[in-house]
């Protein structure tokens, strides 16, 4: 009996060694991003305000494209040789 307390006692122990090392590396994990954010934070910032003005004078052309598009009014026999 006591050879059983003592096996139980000794797997609960390597079960809680497992769950502090997850955690652990979880918090390094953790840690790590926030470096990565804090360094390369500005240049990802720069990088998505580029994509947008990008995509807002995409949507400006496009706009700008349409509205001439719907004044010229474009017939089949346009494209006839």
């Amino acid at each position: 009996m006591r050879a059983w307390n003592h096996l139980s006692f000794s797997k609960k122990t390597k079960s809680g060694q497992g769950m502090t090392e997850y955690i652990i590396i979880v918090c390094l994990i953790a840690v790590a991003c926030l470096l990565v954010v804090g360094i390369f934070g500005g240049n990802i910032r720069e990088l998505f305000r580029s994509a947008n003005e990008s995509l807002v004078q995409g949507q400006a052309q496009q706009a700008q494209f349409e509205a001439s598009a719907a004044q010229k009014q474009i017939k089949i026999s346009d494209f006839a040789d």
